[in-house]
């Protein structure tokens, strides 16, 4: 197997990951998003095989016991999340470099299993508050869910410095620019990545 690169973006929910990635994922040609298995319900807009691959737990279990994951986490309760071996060796073998969009738990899994072709990238805001603000814009969960991503937020956010690097949210413009400088230097071989 070919080993291209690892984009691995991780922060709490609400911090701008998905959206990064899209716009790495736009810009970027050679990157290719690693689909990720869920066990959580389908959202609207979402599309199975592209946005995840939305599998029930007993399925999801079964992929552990047969070890088809290179990083699994149990993300809330009985809500499954995790990275196929298969999703990282296909996309290398179509020479393209892969991005991850993951908790912080996976990421810190993925840069351990793969720590000399990955970059690791934490994506925060500055506040809580405003972290709260963007998860009720989202208008798909109810309150319950949202007060356990804040309090899980606040559980990661003590891992940011674990990351290779830590970018913060508070002009998304901005911060998509440093996002694509910083993912262009390491997929390119140029020394200024960090």
């Amino acid at each position: 197997m070919k080993k291209g690169k690892m984009i691995i973006l991780s922060g709490p929910s609400g911090s701008g990951k998905t959206t990064i990635s899209k716009h790495l994922l736009s810009k970027i040609t050679e990157l290719k998003f690693s689909v990720s298995c869920t066990t959580r319900p389908i959202r609207n807009k979402e599309k199975h095989g592209i946005d995840y691959y939305f599998i029930s737990t007993k399925k999801f279990i079964s992929k552990i016991k047969k070890y088809q994951f290179a990083e699994w986490e149990e993300v809330y309760p009985k809500l499954f999340y995790g990275t196929l071996k298969s999703e990282i060796s296909k996309t290398w073998n179509e020479n393209k470099h892969i991005l991850f969009d993951v908790d912080v738990k996976g990421g810190l899994h993925l840069k351990k299993l793969y720590p000399d072709n990955s970059l690791s990238i934490f994506v925060l805001v500055h506040s809580i508050e405003i972290l709260k603000e963007r998860l009720l814009k989202r208008n798909y969960e109810n309150f319950s869910k949202i007060k356990t991503r804040l309090e899980k937020a606040s559980i990661e956010w003590r891992y940011a410095n674990l990351f290779d690097v830590t970018l913060l949210n508070i002009n998304l413009y901005q911060t998509k620019k440093k996002a694509l400088n910083l993912v262009s230097d390491f997929i390119y071989n140029r020394d200024d990545w960090t």
